[in-house]
């Protein structure tokens, strides 16, 4: 490669000093010498162990666990205390007692700045509580507005400097390959657009990192405003809300997202160079051969961790379907044929308990990555992506918009809705060749949805890292043709059953809050023997 095509691109140096000027900050868990929020370990062992069996029972992306944790904790917190200004420590030592940040490492001169986003929040939906008269309204704005401010201290505690940075340098990159003029007459919302998809794309954000950020976009004074000026904000928040909310569910976005998500393993194994050498990346990215080793070894890396995050969903995965089948059999199914069929045929209990594990086990780990193929892909992408090349293949522009007319949506739509009736047809003449009753197969049918869609979002999950184009051949179409609407089906479910889980209300309100007060009291009956001790040797 010649002198001329080693020339950083601009827009990389300027990520690359936002990496090294994030290494040289301080770190969150400050000086050694100075007093960290800590918690008993042995006490905490059993809400760890909880907080283990939860996630089992709601399953959870692994990026989004700890954050969903803090709006739990939160909402509990808030639902039975009118004393915002302590909840900091209490939240904090929630967290390292459940494992979500170790213990002893959390400086408690930072539990301030926490209160502070808490006070400012629960103000705010206290202002929400006194003026929304609508029940429905003033329900819904609680949620989002906890949602935000649960990722507001989730971004406190782990900074997304170096994603928004990525996140920034990927949008210079690809903005001018994406033409939304036909979709979207607004620039601004064009802009908004292609950020939404590029944040699902490359950092997996959920809807409240995408309101997060949204909302400082939109009302950048809230991040400095003080409780009072909560009252003012809550009258204009209705308006925001939905305007915000139109954005993150835009039609035009799942088209853009899977646009962007082509090019996401690029900038994903990019910004594990630049982490893996915050000090000398400029100098890694100036040197091809240096450039191509780092690549290498961030791609293996990935690999293997992909590897083994896809274990750890089917375990959890696995442990879940066991766990709700097993309960759900025994309250629903048992009972039904016990007392209306007067007789129990033990051969759908059986399937319906172990088909569905089994299932989820033989799609997860069906997974292949193409190791060496996509890294050659991957590299090329990087090179074209850091240095001034003239020719891109793989940055190119590789839209592929399909815009069928109306006669042709026409046939496709009844083409789809023949596929439902095929595919759920043959499953239920199944069934009740077995035998099933009722109650047996809609429970067959609603976990092989759900697990259908689960097992394609782990697959998903594990080839994040793959570049490559999908090879489809007459059976992949033949198959995709009566399983789509399975898992459009699966992905409906997961969808408006999270919204209404019922294990998650008993866990939540009718066994976590007696339990973590336990815990509590536990501990610091623990520190109080402990003091007792001190002031008796």
């Amino acid at each position: 490669m010649s002198q001329s095509t080693t020339r950083i691109m601009e827009n990389v140096s300027d990520t690359i000093a936002v990496f090294r000027e994030r290494h040289n900050e301080e770190s969150i868990a400050g000086a050694k010498d100075e007093p960290k929020v800590a918690v008993n370990e042995t006490v905490s062992k059993m809400a760890y162990v909880y907080e283990k069996l939860r996630q089992a029972i709601d399953y959870q992306e692994e990026h989004l666990i700890r954050k969903n944790a803090i709006a739990r904790i939160l909402k509990r917190r808030i639902f039975v205390s009118d004393r915002p200004a302590h909840m900091a420590a209490p939240l904090i030592r929630e967290l390292i007692r459940a494992g979500y940040l170790p213990n002893k490492y959390f400086p408690e001169r930072r539990l301030p700045d926490v209160e502070s986003i808490i006070v400012k929040y629960v103000y705010l939906i206290d202002a929400i509580t006194r003026t929304m008269p609508d029940p429905k309204i003033r329900r819904r704005l609680h949620n989002w507005t906890l949602s935000v401010m649960s990722f507001e201290i989730e971004d406190y505690l782990k900074p997304s400097i170096r994603d928004d940075a990525m996140v920034e340098l990927m949008y210079k990159t690809l903005h001018e390959q994406v033409d939304l003029s036909k979709d979207i007459f607004n620039p601004e919302d064009r802009d908004i657009q292609i950020y939404i998809a590029i944040h699902r794309a490359l950092i997996k954000s959920d809807s409240a990192m995408l309101r997060y950020h949204l909302l400082y976009y939109y009302a950048p004074q809230w991040r400095f405003s003080t409780p009072t000026e909560a009252v003012p904000f809550a009258q204009t928040l209705p308006d925001l809300m939905n305007r915000i909310e139109s954005q993150i569910n835009h039609p035009v976005n799942d088209r853009l997202y899977n646009y962007m998500k082509r090019f996401g393993p690029i900038f994903t194994v990019l910004k594990d160079v630049f982490q893996n050498f915050p000090d000398r990346a400029d100098q890694i990215v100036g040197d091809p051969n240096q450039l191509e080793q780092a690549v290498h070894d961030a791609c293996n890396k990935r690999y293997t961790t992909a590897a083994a995050k896809l274990s750890r969903g089917v375990v959890r995965s696995i442990i879940y379907i066991f766990l709700t089948k097993t309960i759900l059999a025994f309250t629903l199914e048992l009972p039904y044929e016990i007392i209306f069929l007067k007789h129990v045929k033990f051969l759908p209990l059986i399937i319906n308990v172990t088909f569905h594990p089994i299932l989820m086990f033989l799609i997860a780990t069906s997974m292949r990555v193409p190791a060496d193929e996509n890294t050659r892909i991957i590299l090329q992408g990087i090179r074209e992506l850091v240095y001034d090349l003239p020719e891109k293949e793989i940055l190119k522009k590789r839209q592929r918009t399909v815009r069928s007319s109306g006669v042709l949506n026409t046939i496709f739509n009844i083409l789809y809705a023949l596929a439902f009736i095929i595919s759920f047809s043959a499953i239920i003449w199944v069934l009740m060749s077995l035998e099933f009753s009722i109650v047996s197969g809609l429970l067959f049918l609603f976990f092989l949805s759900v697990i259908s869609f689960f097992g394609l979002r782990l697959r998903q999950t594990a080839k994040e890292l793959v570049i490559l184009d999908r090879r489809d051949n007459s059976l992949n179409i033949i198959f995709d043709f009566f399983a789509l609407p399975v898992l459009r089906v699966g992905r409906w479910i997961s969808r408006k059953t999270s919204k209404v889980n019922v294990f998650m209300f008993i866990m939540d309100f009718i066994i976590e809050a007696p339990f973590k007060l336990l815990v509590e009291t536990t501990e610091d009956w623990v520190s109080f023997q402990e003091q007792k001790k001190e002031e008796t040797f």
